[in-house]
């Protein structure tokens, strides 16, 4: 695609349950075309916001299911444009420039039911730092329609994945924020699909990466047996043999 339709759509905080609610059904259930990425983050005073960070890669002039997240509620600021894709990626790199400490947890769910949009508002209204957020990705659609033995990826049901991330400065003490990332993603856990997305797992992820890659765990560790014996590439973590 040449450029996509893309931006940011922020909401205030004490909307932040109606937009959740209003975004139920989008987030499992939208066109081909559209992807909604969200986010509960710090907002230009510092306090938390909820941002919808949409990719409409359709027809330009029909991009009336992004225009429509702006109508969950009364929106803070609604920046859409136009542009090509590389270009809005590059533009989020400075959320994460050198320097910065990061801890992230990960927990895939079935939906925003409202049990995981309390645990949401919960964690976001108790931000350990203005850097930090939760960001909720989107799995459904084309990659549902992927077979499950064609990757090693092992969940091909919809589903949405809840990525905690705790950022600090450097010199500061860690704990609370680490503290933050775990304690969220416990709560959560309870009500989340079993494994998760491998590249965001950390290797005492250990229940998780039992089951991130489902049934073809076998086939993937005897491969990686075969062409990395000496376990060369260790970036994304395996379940046990």
């Amino acid at each position: 695609m040449p450029s996509v339709v893309t931006g940011v759509v922020m909401y205030p905080w004490a909307q932040a349950e109606q937009v959740l609610d209003g975004l139920r059904e989008i987030l499992l259930s939208g066109p081909d075309e559209l992807t909604v990425q969200t986010a509960v983050a710090a907002g230009p005073d510092g306090g938390p916001t909820v941002m919808l960070l949409p990719t409409w890669c359709g027809d330009p002039e029909a991009d009336g299911p992004v225009r429509a997240l702006g109508r969950l509620g009364d929106p803070l600021a609604v920046q859409l444009d136009t542009m090509p894709l590389a270009a809005a990626v590059s533009g989020r790199d400075a959320l994460f420039p050198n320097g910065r400490h990061v801890s992230i947890r990960t927990r895939p769910v079935a939906g925003l039911t409202p049990v995981i949009s309390a645990a949401l508002m919960e964690a976001g209204a108790a931000l350990p730092s203005p850097m930090s957020a939760l960001s909720i990705h989107q799995f459904r659609n084309a990659a549902t329609r992927v077979p499950v033995a064609d990757t090693a990826f092992g969940t091909r049901e919809p589903h949405l994945t809840v990525e905690v991330i705790a950022v600090w400065p450097a010199g500061t003490d860690g704990t609370p924020h680490r503290a933050w990332a775990d304690s969220t993603s416990a709560k959560i856990a309870p009500h989340s699909l079993p494994g998760g997305y491998a590249n965001m797992l950390a290797p005492d992820d250990t229940e998780q990466i039992a089951h991130a890659f489902g049934g073809n765990a076998a086939r993937l560790l005897e491969i990686k047996a075969r062409v990395d014996p000496d376990g060369v590439f260790t970036a994304i973590p395996l379940p046990k043999g």
